[in-house]
This record gives C-alpha cells, sequence and structure tokens, in this order.
C-alpha cells in the first residue's frame, strides 16, 4: 500500500536523523547521570516591558510544565510572579530535556515553550496591548541558549494553522469511527499523517533549521501514540508484529504532550497485552493474602458458591452477591500487587532497565492506598537510580495523602456561618447558592465544607466554565441532585477562576440552572485541592460519606453514576 511504503520511508528519514550523539532521552541508560547533575536544570526568564505599575500587580502569570510522570501528573500546574520591574523566572523542578512549559502570562500572551538550557523571554507589553499573542508574533522575543528552538517551534505552531487544525479533526472523527474496518482506518490515518508530514516537510525546506529533526520526532510520537490508543480494546484488532515492535522500538526526546503522551498510551496497551485487565480468579489469592480466619471461610464460601454456579446446579443467589462485593475489597491489596507484577514482568521481558524503569513510573492509582501497594511492589524491581528517586517520593506522596485527607475530614470545627466556605455572592431562584473563594487554604477550605455540611454525604465536582465534558457533565449532575433532594448528601461544585470571571461562572450556572452549593475557587487553591485528591484534569469528582470517609474512584463521570449506586454509597460504612 503506497500510503504505508510512505510512512515507512519516512520513519527510515527520522532515524537517520536521531542519530546524532548529542541528543538525549529520557529512556537512556546515561540519562541517570544527566538527571543528577544539577547544572542541567533548564532555566527561563523574562521581562514584560512597558507594563504600569497597575498592571504589574494585577498580570496573572500561570504555566503547565508537562512531566514523564504517571496520566496523573501530566502537566504540573505552577504560579509566578512578576517583580517591580516586569522581570520574571519560572520554576522547574527536574533536568528534563526540551521540557514543554504552557505559559499564560496576563490575557495577552499564551504559548507552548521548550526548555532544554537556558531562554529568555521578552514581550513588549505595548504591542501586546493591541493584540494578544498565540506561540508568537508582534511584541514577543525568544532569546537565550533556547530562542531559536522556540522561535522555530512556535513558528511552525503558526504554519498552515487552519490546514493543521482541520486534518487534526478529521483524525479525531477517524479515530472515534469505530464501523470503519481495520484496514480502512489505517489507510485513511496513513494518508492524514502524510498531509502532516508535507506540511512539516514544507515548513522545513522555508525555515532551516538545526532543530528540524524535533518536528519529526514530535510527529512519530503523536502518529504511534494515536495507533496504541486504537488498540487498546482488547475486543478490536490486533496489532501487527512489525508495528508493535517499530513502536516499542520509537525514542521521544521531548518530555512534551506529544512524547508523553507516547508513553502513557503505550504503557496502557502493554498493561493490556501484558492481561493485566484479564478476569480475576478469586481462588489464585488465597495463599497470598493476609486474611483472617473469618475472612478466608467468607472466600471459601464464595468459591463454593461459584463451582455449584459454574456446574449449573442450584446456587442461593443473594448470598452470592452479597459474598462478591464482600471478598473483593479484602483481597484488593492482592489483587492490586499481582496485577501490578504482571505489568512489571512484562515490561522487564521487552526493554532494558534503563527503558523499562522509566515505564514503571506510569504505574499508578487515583486511590493513595491503592497507589501505595502498586509503588511497594514496582521498587523492588527497579534499578535505575532517578526512577527510583521519582517512586519514592510518590511513595511518600501517597502516604502523606491518606493521613492529610484523613486528618480534614475528621477534625473537629465549630461552625458559625455559611460565610467559612467562602464570600456570599447571591442566591438563586432555583437553589444555588453561590459563594467565591480566593483567601483560604485549599486544606481549610475541604475542612470547612465538611464542617458547613456536618453529617451530610458531599459529592466535590471539580470544573472550568470552558471544559466541554464538564458541561456534558451538568445536566446529570442536576438530575441525581433533584432526585435526592431529601437524602443526607450536598452536591459542591468547585469552578476553578483559570481562564474565567465571576460573571461567566454566573451565567453559566443561570444557563444550566444547577442548584447546590456553588465555590467560584481562585485557581492556585483549586489546583492544591485537585492534588490532594491525586487529580489531574477536569472534570474530577470526590465522594465523601457523612462520616467523613473519602471514598477514592467511587465517581468517574456523574453520567455513569445510576440512582441506586448513589444509595447504596450514602448507606455504605
Amino acid at each position: 500500500m503506497k500510503t504505508k511504503t510512505t510512512i515507512l520511508f519516512l520513519i527510515a528519514i527520522f532515524m537517520i536523523a536521531c542519530n546524532a550523539e548529542h541528543k538525549i532521552s529520557i529512556e537512556d541508560k546515561k540519562f541517570d547521570k544527566y538527571f543528577f547533575n544539577e547544572k542541567n536544570i533548564p532555566v527561563v526568564e523574562g521581562k514584560v516591558l512597558n507594563l504600569t505599575d497597575e498592571e504589574i500587580e494585577n498580570t496573572k502569570l500561570e504555566y503547565s510544565i508537562v512531566t514523564p510522570f504517571d496520566q496523573d501528573q501530566f502537566q504540573v500546574k505552577k504560579y509566578g510572579i512578576l517583580n517591580a520591574d516586569g522581570t520574571f523566572e519560572l520554576e522547574i523542578d527536574y533536568a528534563f530535556p526540551y521540557q514543554q512549559i504552557w505559559l499564560h502570562i496576563g490575557e495577552s500572551f499564551y504559548a507552548g515553550i521548550y526548555a532544554n538550557s537556558d531562554l529568555y523571554i521578552e514581550l513588549d507589553a505595548d504591542s501586546l496591548r493591541e493584540k494578544r499573542v498565540y506561540m508568537n508574533g508582534a511584541g514577543v522575543k525568544y532569546l537565550g541558549t533556547d530562542g531559536e528552538l522556540n522561535t522555530f517551534l512556535n513558528n511552525h505552531i503558526l504554519y498552515k494553522r487552519e490546514e493543521q487544525l482541520s486534518i487534526a479533526e478529521k483524525l479525531s472523527t477517524l479515530s472515534r469511527d469505530k464501523n470503519l474496518d481495520y484496514e480502512s482506518f489505517l489507510s485513511k490515518y496513513d494518508s492524514l499523517y502524510i498531509l502532516l508530514h508535507n506540511i512539516d516537510d514544507e515548513f522545513i525546506e522555508k525555515n532551516p533549521s538545526p532543530y528540524s529533526w524535533i518536528l519529526k520526532n514530535e510527529r512519530l510520537s503523536e502518529y504511534y501514540g494515536d495507533l496504541c490508543v486504537r488498540h487498546w480494546s482488547p475486543t478490536g484488532p490486533k496489532m501487527s508484529e512489525n508495528l508493535f515492535n517499530d513502536i516499542i522500538n520509537h525514542k521521544p526526546y521531548l518530555v512534551s504532550n506529544n512524547g508523553s503522551s507516547f508513553y502513557n498510551y503505550l504503557f496502557t496497551y502493554l498493561g493490556r497485552r501484558a492481561g493485566k485487565y484479564e478476569p480475576i480468579i478469586v481462588d489464585d489469592f488465597l495463599g497470598y493474602t493476609k486474611l483472617s480466619d473469618a475472612e478466608k471461610v467468607k472466600v471459601n464460601e464464595y468459591s463454593n458458591i461459584k463451582a455449584q454456579s459454574e456446574r449449573g446446579n442450584p446456587f442461593d443467589t443473594i448470598r452470592f452477591r452479597e459474598l462478591s462485593e464482600s471478598i473483593y475489597p479484602l483481597l484488593n491489596d492482592t489483587i492490586t500487587a499481582f496485577q501490578t507484577s504482571k505489568t512489571l514482568k512484562y515490561i522487564d521481558s521487552l526493554f532494558t532497565d534503563s527503558k523499562a524503569d522509566f515505564l514503571k513510573l506510569k504505574l499508578t492509582s487515583k486511590d493513595p492506598k491503592e497507589k501505595k501497594v502498586i509503588i511497594e511492589t514496582a521498587l523492588n524491581t527497579i534499578n535505575t537510580e532517578w526512577c527510583k528517586e521519582i517512586l519514592e517520593s510518590g511513595y511518600k506522596e501517597s502516604i502523606e495523602k491518606m493521613a492529610s485527607i484523613e486528618r480534614i475530614l475528621k477534625g473537629e470545627k465549630s461552625f458559625t456561618s455559611t460565610k467559612n466556605i467562602g464570600e456570599p455572592i447571591a442566591e438563586m431562584p432555583f437553589g444555588a447558592k453561590l459563594y467565591k473563594v480566593d483567601k483560604l487554604k485549599a486544606e481549610e477550605l475541604l475542612s470547612n465544607i465538611k464542617t458547613a455540611f456536618n453529617n451530610k454525604a458531599l459529592i466535590l465536582d471539580f470544573w472550568a466554565t470552558w471544559c466541554g465534558p464538564c458541561l456534558d457533565e451538568m445536566p446529570f449532575s442536576k438530575k441525581l441532585r433533584e432526585e435526592f433532594k431529601s437524602q443526607p448528601i450536598e452536591f459542591v461544585y468547585l469552578c476553578t477562576s483559570s481562564g474565567s470571571d465571576i460573571e461567566s461562572w454566573k451565567a453559566k450556572i443561570i444557563e444550566l440552572e444547577v442548584g447546590g452549593t456553588h465555590l467560584f475557587v481562585e485557581s492556585s487553591i483549586e489546583s492544591e485541592l485537585m492534588k490532594l485528591f491525586s487529580f489531574g484534569g477536569f472534570p474530577s469528582y470526590a465522594f465523601i460519606d457523612k462520616s467523613g470517609n473519602y471514598k477514592a474512584g467511587a465517581i468517574s463521570r456523574m453520567s455513569y453514576l445510576e440512582k441506586e449506586e448513589l444509595k447504596k454509597l450514602l448507606v455504605e460504612k
């Protein structure tokens, strides 16, 4: 097939281009030494010229750093300040090569920058007042060692922008088409990527640069990553061995959206290939779990009833259901460790120690208790020092989060008025009470919310006015809230201030007519609160029962939460 042949040709050209010795990837063995050399931590500084004193005081500086860690830490949100003279410096924690940072300064500048050595960004406020700049434009200068790199890559994003976006939309539509046969999908998929490769080549020809290889590397990371997603389904087509070998041998050189997504998507696919998601056979775990004698009797009873059902004999269906719901929590730690071990062994069989150990950083869970078990299981298999340091840090963080959430939710605190959860803004006729939160610390806010609704269960809904999936879920949340009005449960909606304002927030609530408690939360406070629950994006949901117990993973989407399931959550202890 011509398209496949062309793609392979492009890949071959790319592999030749990437053989230069000076490039380093986080999966390389030599990266271990690179990571621990503090001189390799890049420096990003800058200055906004021609700002008034009032503008300096009111201009927000926010940035999200792309990381190579697990999906929950895909991007780490940070906040900076403009000094009195308009200068600023970004805080970068690790020595990662070509690390992508999404930088937002006020309402006038937004760009994806790349930090590898040193970068200085000079912005002219006089020009930016006239026209907001996206990526690059009038009033923007990228200087320093990484200046040419950033100018080249941001100009590429803008090159034939509408055409690139149109192709990306077609790729998205193609990926969602589950009725298309596999061969037709591959043919159309390759054809669209060839169009993107052609745009890249045309841009490179017009803008010769020593960084041209980065465009090829980024495009292949995107290409292979999306193919991994296509093969996630266990009922879908099997990936050919040739394609599988090409994918596992691909090496991203950037810690970017495309590079990190490739590793995340590959890791998920490897987990399925390793059999992580195959049905669990409870009997297999009896010899490995720390069950009490009474609990072992319960598991044996479950196994006996299950055997009766499989032989077609009459059995107690009600008792079987009760046992099914009770024994899996007893075995959860053991099952988690077992599934993790399957993935670890498979990864070790495929890759060198340095690459296998890096991929193990992708192991995670939104439940801090599960995450603790996962890290304990993985740590014994890691030989690469930088990976071990990151995983040990994650282990410590999980322990601290478990203790922090328990301390906040269980802590007793007197309640005097609803002002403890923020400044009252308005009360709507459809039962919505609106508050502004810009002064409390994240832990204090969580504690105050629990105290304000004592003896009630809580659903915390983290959302944003610009988040499409968040808005899509609101009607389901509204319906459940109305159905549970008489029950001891409070729906608390925490909207981030990032990318929005109070009037837009109020307008969206009025448009949706969603009752309940609504908080407009300053973005840094919301970000810290979400970190407590290991939430990485919007929408995210936390369920806390009336006794103050956080039920990790109880709600993934409001549209998935059935009425009977919520009833069950309310009565569980």
